[in-house]
């Protein structure tokens, strides 16, 4: 299987995308190691000299994960054009995306639907859990590890089918 990678974009890449790419990493690498998927984050509006907020350091941390040094970025062409597959977290962002990355609409899709493997869900997005306090986060980072483990096992999957 050859290496994919996978950017995860929300707002501001402070909170739900970069708790996504992390998560992500952690599960692969304990799940399956050699599985050829690298996980990347970004936001369509990043302003400059912001880090990771604390309550998604907080939730990482209790996991075992630091993101302290993460430096959030905006998403540009040279990671779209990087990326193999873009999961937005909301519709706005998806929307953003397609309507700003004409040439890379078929491979942008709405997290959880894509995760989920379903065309509509009742809670289909993640919303932001910025400014909502550490049990909104926590429940944000659980849901994030149920869908990417199933994001992991798809993966897995089309590797053994190609």
């Amino acid at each position: 299987m050859k290496k994919q990678n996978i950017l995860f974009v929300c707002t501001g890449n402070t909170c739900r995308s970069i708790m996504a790419q992390a998560i992500f990493l952690k599960l692969k690498e304990e799940l399956f190691p050699d599985l050829s998927l690298e996980p990347d984050s970004a936001g369509i509006a990043v302003s400059d000299h912001l880090a990771p907020s604390r309550e998604a350091i907080f939730c990482l941390a209790k996991r075992g994960i630091d993101i302290t040094t993460y430096q959030p970025k905006m998403v540009t062409d040279q990671i779209i054009q990087n990326s193999s597959l873009v999961l937005a977290m909301t519709n706005q962002q998806m929307d953003y995306l397609k309507e700003h990355f004409l040439w890379a609409r078929e491979k942008i899709y709405l997290f959880r639907l894509f995760c989920q493997q379903k065309n509509y869900m009742k809670d289909e997005e993640i919303e932001d859990p910025y400014g909502r306090g550490i049990f909104f986060y926590e429940d944000i980072c659980k849901i994030l590890t149920e869908d990417l483990k199933k994001l992991i096992y798809y993966f897995k999957e089309e590797g053994k089918n190609e």
